[in-house]
């Protein structure tokens, strides 16, 4: 029985470990500094709610539109930097990604040498809601 528990508990810090990368954003977002930037060149302002995410932005997709629409799994990065940022880290990383045509969102801070969850769910998808037409993607 406590071999069984020992097990369990090393098993599901094993899937903890993996699911981050060292910096503290999901594994899944590594390399999108690499993946196609869907923004011709960076800008500061999202339109109405640009004080969301001030700073110099850049947006990345794992995965290109079919049609009108990103395809299940795609995940989309937008690094913010703001003066004083260090060239490796920006200050901040939303993140989203497609599950079961579902956007699930979350943004992250940078606290030292890591990032931590900022902001999560309903509080990014009220401001996506305006991009409905594009997918609830800002950035065309």
């Amino acid at each position: 029985m406590i071999v069984a528990a020992i097990a369990t508990t090393s098993a599901v810090a094993v899937v903890a470990v993996a699911s981050t990368s060292a910096n503290g954003l999901p594994s899944y977002t590594n390399g999108y500094a690499k993946w196609p930037r869907i923004n011709k060149r960076p800008f500061t302002s999202t339109g109405p709610l640009s004080s969301a995410h001030t700073g110099v932005k850049n947006v990345y997709a794992s995965r290109k539109k079919v049609g009108k629409k990103y395809p299940n799994g795609t995940v989309i990065v937008k690094s913010i930097r703001r003066s004083g940022d260090t060239p490796a880290l920006p200050s901040q990383v939303a993140v989203m990604r497609k599950i079961n045509g579902s956007w699930r969102y979350v943004e992250y801070q940078l606290a030292g040498s890591r990032y931590t969850v900022l902001a999560r769910g309903q509080l990014c998808q009220s401001c996506h809601m305006q991009a409905r037409a594009n997918d609830y993607v800002f950035t065309k």
